[in-house]
């Protein structure tokens, strides 16, 4: 059985943010890339992170740490993602 390519798309501001734990926070950075992995290998709502569906607006919510979460959303074997820095609440 072939697996079938998932694309990863950042918006600006979730790639600009992205760039940021890459210069400043490379344990971040790297949690970034394994739940993007694991989002990949067993969809949105499973895995690490303790993935959740936004109850106020499209898309999910992964635990990066304590205070930051990975926003995204899943449509046609992409990855969209909102947000990897701060809380979605803030």
């Amino acid at each position: 059985m072939m697996k079938m390519k998932i694309d990863i798309f950042f918006t600006n501001t979730a790639w600009y943010e992205y760039l940021e734990w890459l210069e400043k926070d490379k344990i971040v950075y790297k949690k970034i890339n394994e739940l993007l992995k694991d989002i990949e290998r067993n969809g949105t709502l499973h895995g690490k992170g303790k993935p959740e569906k936004l109850k106020y607006r499209k898309g999910y919510s992964m635990r990066i740490d304590e205070k930051n979460r990975l926003i995204y959303d899943m449509e046609n074997d992409v990855i969209r993602v909102l947000s990897c820095k701060g809380h979605y609440e803030e």
